[in-house]
């Protein structure tokens, strides 16, 4: 892939191909060079106390990790793994919010990449914002 396209189909199928992403339910709401947009929903399983007043934060985190590595998928065109991840929280997620995570390449080099990640809700408040550190050596 070219910086100037996007593979649409090759990143959704990256994307909706793995069984667990499958359980996550997620889904390519965006991709452009550089960057994606992934939506989730949030389902009453994801809760992260007894009383599903709130989603799990690990939840939130492995969107965030998903996005940043496909921000970079959509310059590479193949997965990638993750070597460093950081979240920093700053609300919870809700049962049956839908989620949606932008991702953007910061940095793309020969054998690593970072990218950024905010994580909102519907109504479009941030929940998380992390940073992701992969490994872009060619498979």
């Amino acid at each position: 892939m070219t910086n100037a396209e996007v593979d649409r189909e090759l990143v959704e199928s990256l994307l909706t191909g793995p069984a667990y992403h499958q359980w996550l339910g997620l889904e390519l709401l965006d991709a452009r060079p550089g960057g994606v947009v992934i939506g989730m929903a949030c389902r009453p399983d994801f809760g992260g106390n007894t009383d599903g007043t709130y989603v799990h934060g690990g939840l939130l985190a492995t969107l965030a990790d998903i996005a940043g590595d496909f921000a970079l998928v959509t310059e590479l065109g193949y997965g990638l793994p993750t070597i460093d991840l950081r979240v920093d929280y700053l609300r919870p997620a809700q049962p049956g919010d839908h989620l949606r995570a932008t991702g953007t390449v910061v940095r793309r080099g020969r054998t690593l990449g970072v990218a950024d990640v905010v994580v909102t809700n519907g109504d479009g408040r941030q929940l998380a914002v992390a940073r992701g550190l992969y490994s872009t050596a060619a498979p």
